[in-house]
């Protein structure tokens, strides 16, 4: 329907004092209209009734609104690593603001998010079985993941914070750290004194008994190696140089073998064999036994 330009006025007239009527009541807002009433509006009234964006001062922001700061690293020795993922970006994003402004408030040089590569799977399954078999769904799914460094920090207050943010952490999010850990310089002194004297209140117990299972290792390792080679006869030049020679031709026929396993075949192919071995074994039990039963002058 065709309407007249005097039908229009008398429209906008009527729009514009309702609008002035209702003013008392209600917060004064722009009026939307079409572009048809928008230019009558603005002749009738002498204003422009058109919306325009409100410019808000940044002040008037709540904090919690604004990007993360992060505290800058003076050394940049490394304390933690934080590893984050979700198959939700909106989510894992908010999340990670919400460490990163918490690792400022703590007093945690927190660095980050850095974006790690995406990682897709795809299931193909079919839509209906039998003669539909050709007809299949394709099923993806996305994980985000994200990485968080820590730097220059305390580690107690680096703890506590990542006790926090564990404790907040929402529905949907996974969250794996590693943490490094650091010694002085005189640690070995520390844990060697400790050991000798028994005072363990300057040395960390899990480093003390890091150090007795190593020496157990050790000792355990001395024992099989005597085992092993200890039935070894002595050497002398003329076998050495004969078992050289036995190494290099295996080489020289394959070169491509384990230069390790050939020495070790013929090195333990010189080992007095088991009869041998027992028969001395006999001997000197025999040989004990004959002193017992000689009697003491």
């Amino acid at each position: 329907m065709i309407r007249s330009v005097s039908a229009r006025m008398a429209g906008a007239r009527m729009a514009a004092a309702w609008a002035a009527w209702r003013a008392p009541f209600v917060p004064a807002v722009g009026v939307r209209s079409a572009a048809t009433y928008t230019k009558i509006l603005d002749k009738v009234l002498g204003v422009d009734v058109r919306n325009k964006e409100k410019v808000v001062a940044h002040t008037d922001i709540d904090p919690i609104y604004d990007r993360p700061v992060s505290l800058p690293a003076t050394h940049g020795i490394p304390v933690c690593r934080v590893a984050l993922w979700s198959f939700q970006l909106q989510r894992i994003d908010f999340y990670v603001d919400f460490c990163r402004k918490a690792a400022f408030h703590m007093g945690v040089s927190c660095s980050g998010a850095v974006p790690m590569p995406t990682v897709v799977r795809r299931w193909t399954v079919l839509r209906s079985p039998f003669v539909h078999k050709s007809s299949m769904e394709v099923f993806e799914r996305r994980t985000r993941k994200r990485v968080l460094f820590v730097r220059d920090s305390d580690p107690e207050v680096v703890a506590k914070w990542l006790a926090y943010i564990h404790d907040n952490i929402p529905v949907g999010i996974g969250m794996k750290y590693w943490l490094h850990e650091h010694e002085p310089l005189d640690i070995g002194d520390r844990i060697e004194s400790a050991l000798k004297t028994g005072d363990t209140r300057h040395v960390d117990a899990q480093s003390l008994e890091s150090t007795r299972y190593l020496e157990h290792v050790v000792k355990r390792g001395r024992r099989r190696l005597w085992t092993t080679y200890k039935d070894l006869p002595v050497y002398s030049r003329d076998a050495v140089a004969q078992m050289a020679g036995d190494i290099a031709a295996q080489l020289k026929a394959n070169p491509r073998a384990n230069i390790e396993e050939i020495t070790n075949k013929v090195v333990m192919a010189t080992r007095p064999e088991k009869e041998e071995k027992e028969r001395k074994k006999r001997a000197r039990m025999q040989r004990g036994t004959a002193a017992e039963s000689t009697p003491a002058e």
